[in-house]
């Protein structure tokens, strides 16, 4: 190699090439030795992932997003010590020192070997150029952080375990002892999982909700992490609604110290977009929902699938929700598109929303009676457009006196105009269980809850679908729902309609299930009364509001 303190100006064409290429290799060299510390985020979000300090961490990626990554990534730099220069910044909050972590992959034949594993290894190139292109890496482990510099004795196949040098981000040069990586797969039975102490346990695709506890534990006595990295399944009978409870919805909130990430396809800077959009020309909504933006999909058989308590998009020319994004024809009229017809006629809407009560809006107050379970009940406003305004839901597991005082109390606070009650007719008309021969339509009577039966027609269902669809001449649903309302906006979200495998296939029968249906069911019976604001405000059964203002 030509000496460093040589001219390059006095070089020919040829030794400059010559010298060219030698620092280029050089640079290649270090490089596969030491991937970490040129590693990038793809994205801003997976920036914001990096950066998160939640104990529980979701990440739902389309495919191809770089979730897998994101989270190794993450879990060999707090092993290693390793920061790239783009996240140095975190080194003090989350290091730890050396740290023992678990890895939970969908299957030890088809994902460690040909995939996991090629991640980690620094003399392997994982990506779709050659190697030094920008679309691929070398794998994520220092060599300088193995045992002795070798991979063989650092990984044992028969523990499928890692061993690393954990060095002092401060001073890389300084080693603080080994941390470990074991490597389990969700094939292999939870009691396999009741035993350690693990700092961070990263899960690859959805483990099962036993081993998932089992993990919860582990992390438990040393204030550890869990991360769960994953494509929401499109087959509505795999089971993650357990994630989507416990992970999805509160990490969106971000509740309890979790988080949760949808990380995009399409906005994986490593990836060939053009070749991605072209083989996602033909996809569904959808489809392209959770193959490229990371979407949840288990309850895609919703029987009221244009709900949403997030912010969504509707394009009024193709008739449905859709993907927004911006084009010269929106930024020049401020708008959003459709990513599908490249329509403006787009519009962003949110069922859930705050709102105040008013006594200025005439209300309905509707019931469904149970024997031996809470009685359920919602409350809903209609404003002089005939839109509704579910304000409250409530539940009480004492008789109609019991129940009336609780309805009392909330109507108080909220100052509501209740001009009218309906009830279940399927059990209103049942018999009660304190008296024989009376009704629990008869009970509610004489509590003070004088209540009209329902229609129970499923024409409701359908016109309640329409409801939540934006309308066009205001942009916005006709059906809004305030936050308070969980059990109304759990259920909405949860009620499907029944599944049967059909060989290979599943086909959605038209009967909803039997279950998260209480409050779907009054919303049902509430639009089966084509009730609106000018007829609410005639009606002769006006509530009077008791005493002063009380808080709910």
């Amino acid at each position: 190699m030509t000496d460093d303190s040589t001219d390059l100006t006095t070089l020919s064409d040829d030794q400059f090439r010559a010298r060219f290429g030698e620092l280029l290799t050089l640079a290649q060299d270090e490089r596969k030795l030491n991937q970490l510390l040129w590693y990038k985020p793809v994205s801003a979000t997976a920036l914001a992932i990096h950066e998160s300090k939640a104990r529980v961490l979701g990440l739902g990626g389309g495919n191809r997003s770089s979730k897998t990554t994101t989270m190794l990534v993450e879990m060999v730099m707090c092993m290693t010590g390793v920061f790239p220069d783009c996240l140095k910044h975190l080194a003090r909050e989350k290091f730890r020192g050396p740290i023992n972590c678990r890895l939970v992959l969908e299957s030890l034949t088809t994902t460690l070997y040909p995939t996991i594993l090629p991640k980690l290894q620094y003399f392997k190139w994982t990506g779709i150029d050659r190697p030094g292109g920008e679309r691929g890496h070398w794998g994520w482990i220092p060599k300088w952080c193995l045992i002795e510099g070798s991979w063989e004795k650092s990984w044992t196949d028969k523990l499928r375990t890692l061993r690393v040098l954990c060095r002092d981000p401060e001073d890389l040069e300084h080693v603080l002892g080994e941390s470990t990586l074991q490597i389990m797969s969700k094939d292999q039975d939870p009691t396999d999982f009741a035993s350690g102490e693990f700092h961070i346990v990263g899960h690859d695709e959805p483990p099962t909700l036993a081993i998932w506890r089992e993990d919860e534990a582990r992390v438990m006595s040393v204030n550890g992490r869990l991360i769960v990295a994953m494509t929401w399944p499109d087959d509505p009978a795999i089971p993650v609604d357990w994630i989507f409870d416990e992970v999805y919805e509160p990490g969106t909130a971000k509740e309890r110290d979790i988080e949760w990430f949808n990380i995009y396809t399409t906005d994986n800077r490593n990836l060939d977009q053009a070749a991605i959009a072209a083989r996602a020309a033909g996809w569904s909504t959808e489809t392209r929902n959770v193959r490229l933006y990371g979407q949840p999909i288990r309850f895609s058989n919703r029987v009221h699938p244009v709900f949403t308590d997030n912010t969504s998009f509707w394009c009024f020319t193709c008739g449905k929700t859709c993907i927004a994004k911006v084009n010269e024809q929106a930024r020049a009229e401020e708008r959003l598109c459709c990513e599908t017809c490249g329509s403006i006629q787009v519009c962003e809407f949110n069922h859930v929303k705050e709102f105040e009560a008013t006594d200025k809006w005439p209300a309905v107050w509707l019931l469904d009676p149970h024997p031996r379970r809470p009685h359920i009940y919602l409350w809903a406003m209609c404003d002089p457009s005939d839109d509704w305004w579910i304000v409250a839901d409530g539940a009480c597991e004492g008789d109609p006196v019991e129940t009336k005082k609780d309805v009392d109390r909330i109507e108080r606070g909220l100052m509501l105009n209740v001009v009218h009650r309906l009830v279940d007719p399927n059990m209103a008309l049942s018999p009660a269980s304190s008296k024989r021969g009376v009704n629990w339509r008869d009970e509610f009577n004489d509590a003070g809850l004088v209540c009209s039966l329902a229609d129970d027609s499923h024409v409701g269902r359908e016109r309640l679908n329409q409801f939540l669809k934006p309308d066009a001449g205001r942009w916005q649903p006709r059906i809004h729902v305030h936050p308070r309302c969980k059990a109304t906006i759990f259920g909405i979200k949860r009620f499907v309609w029944q599944d049967r495998k059909l060989g290979s296939e599943r086909a959605i029968l038209q009967i909803p299930k039997d279950k998260n249906d209480d409050e779907v069911n009054l919303l049902k019976y509430l639009m089966n009364e084509s009730l609106t604001f000018s007829r609410l405000m005639g009606l002769n059964q006006h509530y009077k509001r008791p005493g002063r203002r009380g808080a709910y």
